[in-house]
C-alpha cells in the first residue's frame, strides 16, 4: 500500500456507482476540483461506446495518501492516481486536448469549483486558437443569449473563458453585435420587426 503523501490527483468515477451522487459532493467539497463528463469514449477494443464516467483532477492544499483521499470522498482506492508527471497535461487531457485519436470534447463543458484552476485550464487549452475564432465564439454567446444583453456580462463571459484579449482587441464590434442583439430582442417584446436589418444596429446603445 502507498504509504506516500501527494497533492495532485487523476481519478474517474462511473454514473452508474451506488456511490455517485456521495462522490460528486465529496469532491467538489475539496479545495480545487475540476471536471467533465466523459459520454463519448469508444473502446479501442471493440468500437463501442464506454459507459458514461467523470474524469477528475483535485490539487489539494494540504498533501495526502491515496488511501486516506479514497475513504473521504467514497472512491475505490484503484479509481484514484496520483499526478505522475504534469499537472498541465492532466488538466488538458479533460477534453483529449493534444489527444487527435480521442473523442474532442468541448471545453465549456468542464466545471470547476476553482475559479483559478478553471482559467488556468483554458489557458491550456486556448492558447493556440486564433483572434477570429474567439470573436466568433463571442458572437455565438451574444446571438444565443435570451435576453438583453449588457456589455458587463460580455466582459465577464470573456475573463471566464480567456478570451479577454480577443474582447479588448475588438470591443468596438462586439458591442455593435451586442446592440444588434439587444434591437432585435426589442422588436421581438413589442411584436414588431423592422423591415431595415441595419435598424437594429444603432437601438439600444448599452
Amino acid at each position: 500500500m502507498d504509504k506516500k503523501r501527494y497533492y495532485n490527483f487523476n481519478l474517474v468515477i462511473y454514473e452508474d456507482d451506488k456511490n455517485f451522487k456521495d462522490q460528486m459532493k465529496a469532491i467538489q467539497e475539496e479545495k480545487d476540483a475540476i471536471w467533465i463528463r466523459h459520454g463519448q469514449d469508444v473502446n479501442e477494443d471493440t468500437g463501442e461506446l464506454k459507459k458514461p464516467h467523470y474524469h477528475i483532477v483535485l490539487k489539494l492544499k494540504n498533501a495526502c495518501t491515496i488511501s486516506a483521499l479514497a475513504k473521504r470522498i467514497f472512491v475505490e482506492e484503484n479509481m484514484i492516481e496520483m499526478v505522475k508527471k504534469s499537472l498541465n497535461g492532466c488538466l488538458k487531457y479533460l477534453i483529449h486536448y493534444g489527444n487527435d485519436n480521442k473523442y474532442q470534447y468541448n471545453k465549456e463543458l468542464v466545471l470547476s469549483n476553482n475559479d483559478k484552476l478553471l482559467r488556468r485550464f483554458l489557458e491550456l487549452v486556448t492558447k493556440d486558437v486564433l483572434e477570429v475564432e474567439k470573436v466568433i465564439t463571442i458572437q455565438e454567446f451574444i446571438e444565443n443569449f435570451p435576453d438583453f444583453i449588457k456589455i458587463s456580462v460580455l466582459s465577464k463571459y470573456a475573463q471566464k473563458h480567456n478570451m479577454w484579449d480577443a474582447f479588448r482587441r475588438n470591443y468596438s464590434i462586439i458591442k455593435d453585435l451586442a446592440n444588434e442583439h439587444n434591437g432585435k430582442m426589442s422588436g421581438e417584446l413589442y411584436g414588431w420587426k423592422h423591415s431595415n436589418p441595419d435598424y437594429y444596429t444603432s437601438r439600444d446603445e448599452i
